[in-house]
């Protein structure tokens, strides 16, 4: 129980102090990307800042994402490990997209492909992709459009980034006055803290369809996971991703277990039940479909163990399926 509750610390902690955690936020303005922080509207002429620095502090951020994800991941909680590095990937992706965006909109380069050249997420779905749970992908596509007098393509953006409950308050409004010289050193610095992430950093995580705002909602993705039974793949593939958009909750180990073995991937299926375990040892239906992964390893000694502990859960949810598991291997 002392484990239970200490994990549960720990994950408040990091969505406070480095998900920024909260309720829905207003929406910011197409005109004003930023609310009131910016200054100007959208078109109009603004003087740089003396603090223009908000790039300075997301890498920063990004670093300690980086940091924290590794204590994690040393720590044995290698999901939550995953979920960190998501989010610092597509931060910093997001930061250098938009500036090699920003670039081409002013002139450099015979396309935007080639100012973008070899970043390893060159697209917003391929950044989306990698850390689903991040508004950043929106919010700076949103100030792209901005930038462009596309006031109602940006605030669709914007509206899809403040849903997000991970949403910052962001102000980045100064890169559009940058010089050529400061975007090409704001595109550098983060292009080789994409890449330095990148290359420690596989994410399983993946959109299999048009990006559509709801990416951070682990629901979204199991009500995909759910709609694509047909193709096993495709739909463990949304339960991994909803698992790795909130890796703080039990329900969505035991599901994203389920959906491996429906896929029979049982390497995936014993890594969720047995993290998942490690984090809400107590949990009923976690070890219900820990037994039922030994059944069909013909463990049946060690099923019963994990029954033990799904019937002491005291789930009433669960007690028909659990008196089925142990008829079918032959009683307690």
């Amino acid at each position: 129980m002392m484990k239970k509750i200490l994990i549960t610390l720990i994950s408040a902690a990091l969505l406070i102090s480095l998900c920024a955690c909260g309720g829905e936020t207003a929406a910011p303005s197409a005109a004003s990307p930023s609310g009131a922080q910016s200054g100007a509207a959208a078109g109009s002429a603004q003087e740089l800042p003396a603090d223009a620095a908000a790039h300075e502090q997301l890498m920063a951020e990004v670093r300690q994402y980086v940091e924290t994800a590794r204590q994690q991941g040393d720590a044995g909680y290698s999901l939550v490990e995953e979920y960190l590095l998501g989010m610092a990937q597509a931060e910093i992706s997001s930061l250098r997209q938009c500036a090699d965006t920003t670039l081409w909109l002013r002139g450099e380069g015979a396309n935007l492909a080639e100012v973008i050249g070899s970043a390893p997420y060159g697209s917003w779905d391929a950044i989306v992709g990698a850390g689903p749970g991040s508004d950043a992908p929106f919010y700076f596509e949103g100030l792209l459009f901005t930038f462009q007098g596309k006031d109602s393509e940006a605030q669709a953006c914007y509206d899809k980034a403040a849903k997000n409950p991970q949403h910052k308050e962001r102000d980045f409004y100064y890169l559009r006055n940058l010089s050529i010289e400061e975007l090409y050193k704001v595109k550098e610095d983060a292009a080789a803290l994409e890449n330095e992430i990148w290359q420690s950093f596989t994410p399983r995580t993946k959109l299999l369809a048009e990006r559509t705002g709801a990416e951070f909602l682990p629901e979204f993705h199991l009500t995909m996971a759910d709609s694509c039974k047909d193709c096993p793949t495709d739909a463990l593939q949304y339960a991994v991703n909803a698992l790795l958009v909130n890796p703080f909750s039990s329900t969505l180990y035991s599901a994203a277990a389920v959906y491996a073995m429906d896929a029979y991937d049982v390497e995936q299926a014993v890594e969720f039940i047995n993290e998942g375990l490690f984090m809400f040892p107590e949990d009923g239906t976690l070890n219900y479909v820990a037994a039922l992964l030994c059944v069909s390893a013909e463990d049946n000694a060690q099923a019963k163990e994990f029954l033990k502990a799904a019937e002491a859960a005291n789930d009433p949810d669960l007690k028909e399926q659990i008196d089925a598991l142990y008829e079918q291997i032959g009683g307690k």
